[in-house]
């Protein structure tokens, strides 16, 4: 009589190993955007050809403060790419001191808005947000191989927001 435990157990240390939570752990080949933010989001920015790698999960930021952080690249273009990082942070934030070579720039509306960076690195066009979602502050890097970043503030932002819904943060709900 044959019988299916061993692939049961086989799947049951899959899935075990694939929902550790260290909440420290470099974890690479992951989805796109880790489950800290949808999937078809960044795949929308970077293409199918995505490597993504995660530190950490929104589940231990909530739970123990621990930072979360997923980095998604495309393959061979290291210059496109989308990283999101989110940190336990009740204290005020301080921008960066560092220039900003073509500008800050405002995303969002008048109920909720914040700063964004945009630069032009060796020909590569960058936009970095920083946002404060109570008590967490979120940081969105979108670079591209050229300088089309028009929308990416307002992209950036609503990175953020789809983090802080599933952290719980109530001013996050909605996706105005």
């Amino acid at each position: 009589m044959r019988t299916a435990v061993p692939g049961a157990l086989l799947a049951l240390a899959l899935v075990a190993a694939g929902c550790s939570d260290g909440g420290t752990s470099k974890a690479a080949g992951t989805t796109p955007g880790c489950g800290m933010v949808p999937r078809v989001s960044v795949v929308g920015l970077l293409g199918s050809d995505i490597r993504a790698t995660a530190g950490g999960s929104l589940r231990a930021l909530r739970s123990k403060h621990a930072v979360a952080t997923c980095h998604n690249t495309v393959p061979g273009r290291p210059e496109r790419y989308v990283t999101l990082r989110a940190e336990y942070h009740p204290a005020p934030v301080q921008l960066p001191a560092t220039s900003c070579s073509a500008g800050w720039v405002y995303a969002g509306t008048s109920d909720k808005f914040t700063p964004a960076c945009q630069q032009a690195v060796k020909g590569h066009g960058t936009t970095q947000l920083i946002v404060r979602w109570q008590p967490y502050v979120m940081h969105v890097d979108i670079g591209r191989s050229d300088r089309s970043w028009g929308g990416d503030p307002e992209v950036a932002l609503a990175l953020s927001r789809a983090a802080a819904q599933q952290l719980g943060v109530r001013s996050a709900r909605g996706d105005g």
